[in-house]
């Protein structure tokens, strides 16, 4: 007997966010929460980059700090991004330099749920600080704010993002 790639795909994402927060309880216990909430942060920073720039080169498209992609490009890897832990997310363009991107299921906010520690760890922050992170490694003139948020209780999580200098905020 053996696992079907569908049965494969699923252990694998949630192998994705099972190590994450494993990790994160080892270094709760033995470094205390701040410590560990910082560590955690920076691992996550880094992480974005480095999966853009391989999403980036699977679909063959150049990362460059002297000709950023667009907006449209920017939401389609964030897309895939997302996609690699299982997050299910849509974007829209909303205007010529404006865009809505949506995280509509988010397993990280469903395992915080489930751990009962939503109202210890701040989801809101953790992606507002990641999002940016990893907008600004792609294209540092893309900026975001958070307009629907699953922990405020609303059904998803949504930002509005814009290029500076085309928009007024």
């Amino acid at each position: 007997m053996e696992l079907d790639d569908e049965q494969l795909e699923r252990l694998r994402l949630g192998a994705i966010t099972a190590i994450d927060g494993l990790w994160f309880l080892a270094a709760e216990e033995r470094l205390g929460f701040e410590a560990a909430f910082e560590l955690d942060l920076e691992v996550w920073k880094r992480y974005g980059p480095v999966q853009l720039r391989r999403v980036a080169r699977k679909l063959e498209i150049t990362l460059s700090e002297e000709d950023p992609p667009d907006l449209q490009t920017v939401n389609m890897l964030m897309e895939q991004l997302c996609r690699i832990d299982g997050t299910t997310c849509a974007w829209e363009m909303t205007g010529p330099a404006e865009a809505r991107f949506d995280v509509l299921r988010c397993p990280w906010w469903e395992n915080l749920r489930r751990s009962s520690r939503e109202d210890v760890v701040d989801c809101e922050f953790v992606d507002n600080t990641i999002f940016l992170h990893w907008l600004d490694s792609v294209n540092p003139a893309v900026r975001m704010e958070i307009t629907r948020s699953l922990p405020r209780g609303d059904d998803h999580c949504s930002w509005r993002l814009w290029v500076e200098g085309t928009l007024e905020k």
